[in-house]
């Protein structure tokens, strides 16, 4: 039997390496009733390396899925839920049932393990106090570019993930944005091919011309970096805050925090005239 019938196991995997997995995730992928994983021929060939026979289904934060499984959950079954790789809910699917879970009162069991963002962070060297995960960054480049200044305004690390396809424009960016940074890039890693990159962005876009498989890149912004939001950024974030109801106090708030900017300067920056 599981730990404990009719809950949730939130399970970490390898995020390259077999040999990355806990003894525990093991018992627990071989004990419960059912595991939900984002695609099951991948979660089929971890269960086959160590020899577990147990069910898998499939299961995306879209659709019914959630609420099929917590009936299920409900009539005692127990389920571990997986992704490809690494951390169930951390920039993969999972958040959805959890929240479903936890709602229906049924017990969500972490079972800890393989995270990129932590590896990555673990081996940089950075004196970095205060790391934020931010994730996946946009794929449409106003977008990424507005991420990367909400980055730059925090004034602390930040640790994204990126596609081969999508790197590049990322490291160009972070040169106009954050030349001055250190960035810490981690190509691959606990595969067979894993690069441990340390330097400028202007650097990491010349030693990443051809760049191939997935990279986690750990954001340390230079001293006095904090400040970058030019006024046409601070206008168009204004115009989003009051887009979602904000009033003009509320997003002068909001902005200034995000940009390090002094409120006073956010106010003379509202771009509506007719509100001044």
């Amino acid at each position: 039997m599981a730990e404990k019938s009719g809950a949730l196991f939130v399970v970490a995997t390898p995020i390259g390496n077999m040999e990355d997995i806990t003894l525990r995730a093991l018992r627990v992928l071989g004990e419960v009733d059912l595991v939900a994983a984002e695609h099951v021929p991948v979660a089929r060939q971890l269960l086959r390396h160590y020899e577990i026979d147990t069910i898998v289904a499939p299961y995306h934060d879209q659709g019914s899925d959630a609420r099929r499984l917590v009936e299920r959950m409900q009539r005692g079954e127990s389920i571990a839920l997986v992704s490809d790789a690494g951390t169930p809910g951390v920039s993969d699917p999972g958040r959805r049932l959890v929240a479903a879970a936890a709602a229906s009162e049924i017990s969500v069991i972490p079972i800890p393990g393989p995270a990129a963002s932590i590896a990555l962070w673990s081996v940089s060297g950075a004196e970095s106090p205060r790391v934020q995960l931010y994730g996946f960054l946009p794929r449409k480049s106003g977008e990424r570019q507005r991420a990367l200044a909400e980055i730059a305004a925090a004034g602390h690390s930040s640790v994204v993930f990126e596609s081969p396809r999508r790197v590049r424009a990322t490291l160009q960016e972070l040169t106009q944005m954050l030349p001055d940074a250190e960035l810490v890039i981690g190509r691959e890693l606990t595969k067979l091919h894993e690069q441990i990159w340390r330097g400028t962005p202007a650097a990491a876009v010349e030693a990443f011309a051809e760049p191939r498989g997935e990279f986690t890149i750990l954001i340390v912004p230079a001293a006095g970096q904090a400040d970058v939001w030019s006024d046409a950024q601070i206008a168009e974030a204004l115009a989003d805050a009051a887009a979602q109801g904000a009033s003009r106090s509320q997003a002068a708030r909001y902005v200034s925090q995000q940009s390090g900017r002094p409120r006073r300067e956010i106010y003379a920056l509202w771009p509506f005239a007719s509100e001044r």
